[in-house]
């Protein structure tokens, strides 16, 4: 009975945060929030935790994004966790944050995950592990490979394919736009198989890079003829040959896509980005959860990653129109309204039970 009140009081914390009616600059008040480097080199965390005493504890996996942790609207997510009674642990992966795809990143998140198992204080037993964006693949990993550790995994916005993913952030798809600030990532990752890649990527991937921290989290740049002003002010002081690759991987420019087409056949599966063949392993229960809307991950992909689990598992999906990739995107009508309340209420319960 008292499991099932404070599971209810955190969902109703949750909603009250998450909902359309929330001021998305808004957080709740009285939660800390310590940034912690782990000894023997083993890397960094942010660690969040509510006025309460904590009843649960999360792990959560962010994705490819420079600022990691630190974006505000994560920090405001981990913020609404932790006001909802739950201690949070994000780790802070130096791949993702140097908007960088690398095997390594799964080894880096396990390793990170058993400090946070381990971390004096926080509430006993298994951890919730949630995952936003790419932060899927070792987060399903981990789900694997930690059994007795992981007691419920939520992934928000994960995929099943990323060539898929690939092909979308520059094409778009399923009547779905896509993000257009996000080509050059998928150029960063693609560079040496690209035609005209340079012998020293360093000066390309540095002013792709402050393309992106001048772009992303600004939602006026998607407009068309915003962003393309900005790709042509970073990318004046390139000499010629790398400024058009420059342009070309901000979408300034033709045969842009096509590019993209060409390196991934060049480049081959690189099947340790594919998340499939780990799934039979999981067997903690799974929440899926993805935004109709979300212009960076198809939501094609959500109904993919469903597929590619086992029947005896357990796994739920939600697919909502009240988020996109990186934020609220509102309600619009009165039977949308209902339908959503129902799904709010669903995720926000997800987001209780990893406690």
């Amino acid at each position: 009975m008292f499991a099932g009140a404070r599971r209810r009081r955190a969902a109703l914390r949750l909603a009250r945060w998450l909902g359309p009616w929330a001021d998305a600059e808004a957080a709740p008040p009285g939660v800390q929030r310590e940034a912690v480097v782990l000894p023997d080199g083993d890397g960094e965390v942010r660690i969040f935790v509510g006025p309460g005493r904590p009843h649960g504890a999360v792990f959560l996996v962010p994705g490819l994004h420079y600022a990691g942790a630190d974006d505000p609207r994560l920090d405001r997510f981990c913020r609404i966790l932790a006001a909802a009674g739950l201690w949070v642990c994000v780790p802070c992966l130096p791949d993702f944050l140097a908007l960088r795809l690398h095997e390594r990143v799964i080894a880096d998140t396990a390793r990170i995950f058993d400090h946070a198992v381990a971390w004096p204080g926080r509430p006993p037993g298994p951890l919730g592990v949630m995952s936003i964006s790419f932060g899927s693949l070792p987060a399903l990993h981990l789900a694997a490979a930690r059994p007795d550790a992981v007691k419920r995994l939520l992934v928000f916005g994960g995929y099943a394919d990323w060539q898929a993913v690939m092909r979308f952030a520059v094409t778009g798809g399923d009547g779905v736009p896509y993000d257009p600030l996000n080509r050059p990532v998928v150029y960063m990752n693609l560079l040496a198989d690209l035609p005209g890649a340079p012998a020293d990527p360093a000066p390309l991937l540095a002013a792709w890079r402050a393309y992106i921290e001048a772009t992303w989290g600004r939602p006026e740049m998607k407009a068309d003829g915003a962003w393309q002003a900005v790709a042509r002010a970073h990318g004046a002081a390139l000499p010629a040959p790398l400024r058009a690759l420059f342009l070309k991987g901000c979408g300034v420019g033709p045969q842009g896509a096509q590019a993209v087409m060409r390196a991934l056949a060049r480049g081959g599966p690189r099947p340790w980005l594919d998340p499939r063949p780990v799934l039979p392993d999981i067997h903690c229960p799974v929440d899926l959860v993805h935004g109709a809307d979300d212009d960076v991950i198809p939501h094609t992909e959500l109904a993919a990653l469903a597929a590619a689990f086992g029947a005896d598992q357990t796994v739920r999906t939600w697919l909502t129109g009240l988020y996109g990739h990186t934020g609220s995107a509102g309600l619009d009508g009165l039977r949308a309204g209902l339908r959503e309340g129902r799904i709010l209420w669903g995720v926000v319960h997800a987001l209780a039970d990893l406690g």
